[in-house]
């Protein structure tokens, strides 16, 4: 009997089980359902400063996707990864805070606790941040804060800060910093040759010896065991009863609710049709899901502008600003210029000015289909559903395009092309020798125009060129709307809320209302999503949590 039990070893759960087993009265069991990397073992895909992890199936749950939005039938894959780490094992390690408006519009929502003075000493702990001083920045923390010096920016990426501060946008030194529109490096959280991830941070070979803390991989929960209305632990996949006298589910934006509804935990009319008793009726669990829906501009680069090769990231200048519509945030919208899109020889002669809408209205919702644990769920991401998303993020794209189209950029060009995350540029990207050995023979054949207008038109469904979606609202329309895709930010699926708020899951300290001993501490927590890649805060929120649940123990189960 564990003190602690927490369901998933990804961001989250690496932190959860850190900041609680540090306690040495305190027992906690981590289960996770993919592969454990032990310090020091971590394949080179995993370890590497670039993001080759996320092009490798086997560390991603399969049979996984997910529709735009109601009513259409069209699915895309949707990648949740499945090992030790969780997301930020496989992430592009983008190491954005989000803005004070972000936990102002939480507090609005009625989660006390959870402003920006509150979240401010948590964001501190967990950096170091040698570049800062100062109250806003970590010193001694395990997580890694970066950037690329500017004078080592590559061509494209240099010429894009040229071309930005000629159309008037200031750079800001610090991005996260507080809030302005302007163009800014990078923050990353590795360092220039290894990735570090919250497992790698937070689950290193120290925290690992501790005797009261143990990690299982290979476990997958088919759902949470009560007593009454108590949670008493979980009953595995393979039948086996793991009990435990807290609960803490860190199985992500689309894995918790998915146990929530499994276990009888959310709304009742829904779980009794599939044949689960409910055991607490929650309307908001699996509603709420919202994500940064991107697409963006493909830049095909001349030899003479491809990045060094010791430069590791993708992405080391960004633009945030706004798109000025009626009743919309400011900072709404975010654009990373990359000099680079993937690790081998093709990918280094094709750069993106990408587009990502930061504060969408629109909602999703996650729901199940069966009980059957291996039954992949429902999931409508609703992108772009709300039309002042669209708006805004057409916005946004005619922005990269007339970036991309800057005299500043045009010596380094070879030509441009529409361009979204697709499954096969994905399969393109696999790391293997043998896509290496084809990356290096085709490359040199980019110098070729036929060659070129082959590639792209592998690459791109429609073949739309930008000079056509510049030229034609409608159609830059309906290829946004088939195009833009998930940047991988669900979030809001289990979200915390005020008392008296039907749709709210969990209260200000992350417990499931209606239950005792049950908490869930991830991404699906948040209630509006933030104006940030979500690993940093999903790390804030995480040792937030922690503080919060430390000072709980010993008053019995809540």
């Amino acid at each position: 009997m564990h003190d602690v039990l927490i369901v998933g070893g990804g961001a989250a759960g690496s932190v959860l089980a850190n900041r609680l087993s540090a306690d040495p009265a305190t027992s906690v069991l981590v289960l996770e359902a993919g592969p454990d990397l032990a310090p020091g073992t971590e394949p080179f895909a995993v370890s590497d400063s670039y993001y080759r992890a996320v092009y490798h199936d086997a560390l991603f749950w399969p049979h996984l996707s997910a529709r735009l939005r109601d009513g259409e039938a069209a699915t895309q894959p949707y990648m949740r990864a499945k090992l030790i780490g969780g997301g930020s094992s496989v992430n592009a390690m983008m190491a954005i805070r989000g803005l004070p408006d972000d936990y102002a519009e939480w507090t609005a929502m009625g989660v006390k606790g959870w402003s920006w003075a509150d979240v401010l000493p948590f964001y501190r702990r967990l950096e170091w941040d040698p570049e800062f001083e100062g109250p806003d920045h970590g010193a001694d923390g395990p997580i890694p804060i970066r950037r690329a010096r500017r004078e080592d920016w590559p061509p494209v990426v240099a010429a894009a800060a040229r071309a930005l501060a000629a159309k008037g946008y200031r750079y800001l030194e610090d991005f996260n910093a507080p809030p302005a529109d302007g163009f800014a490096r990078v923050p990353l959280n590795n360092t220039p040759d290894r990735r570090v991830s919250a497992a790698m941070a937070y689950l290193d070979r120290a925290t690992r010896a501790r005797p009261n803390l143990a990690i299982r991989t290979g476990c997958e929960v088919a759902r949470i065991l009560f007593e009454g209305r108590r949670a008493t632990g979980v009953r595995l996949v393979s039948g086996e009863i793991v009990p435990a006298r807290t609960v803490i589910l860190a199985a992500g934006a689309l894995g918790s609710p998915m146990l929530l509804m499994r276990s009888g935990i959310g709304p009742a009319a829904e779980l009794a049709a599939l044949g689960i008793a409910p055991v607490a009726d929650l309307a908001g669990v699996g509603r709420n899901l919202h994500d940064h829906p991107s697409a963006g501009v493909g830049l095909l680069l001349r030899r003479s502008a491809v990045q060094d090769r010791g430069m590791r990231p993708a992405a080391t200048l960004t633009l945030r600003f706004s798109s000025g519509a009626a009743g919309a945030p400011a900072h709404d919208l975010y654009m990373p210029v990359y000099n680079k899109t993937t690790w081998h020889a093709i990918g280094r002669r094709i750069g993106l000015i990408l587009v990502v809408l930061y504060k969408p209205f629109s909602r999703g919702r996650i729901r199940l289909v069966s009980p059957d644990p291996r039954a992949a769920p429902d999931i409508v991401l609703g992108t772009l559903a709300d039309p002042r998303d669209l708006a805004r993020f057409k916005t946004g794209f005619r922005a990269a395009l007339a970036l991309a189209a800057d005299p500043a950029l045009a010596p380094h060009l070879l030509g441009t092309f529409p361009a979204s995350f697709s499954d096969r540029a994905r399969r393109l990207n696999v790391h293997s020798a043998r896509n290496g050995a084809l990356a290096r023979l085709a490359a040199p054949l980019l110098d070729l125009a036929p060659f070129r207008r082959r590639l792209v038109d592998h690459l791109v469904a429609d073949r739309a060129t930008v000079a056509a979606l510049g030229a034609d609202d409608a159609r830059l329309e309906t290829w946004i709307r088939a195009n833009a895709r998930s940047f991988l930010h669900a979030c809001g699926t289990c979200r915390m809320g005020a008392a008296d708020d039907p749709m709210a899951v969990l209260d200000w300290e992350c417990r499931v209302r209606g239950v005792e001993s049950l908490r869930v501490v991830d991404a699906s927590v948040m209630p509006a999503i933030t104006r940030a890649s979500l690993h940093i805060p999903t790390l804030m929120v995480a040792e937030r949590a922690a503080a919060l649940i430390a000072g709980d123990r010993g008053r019995g189960p809540r």
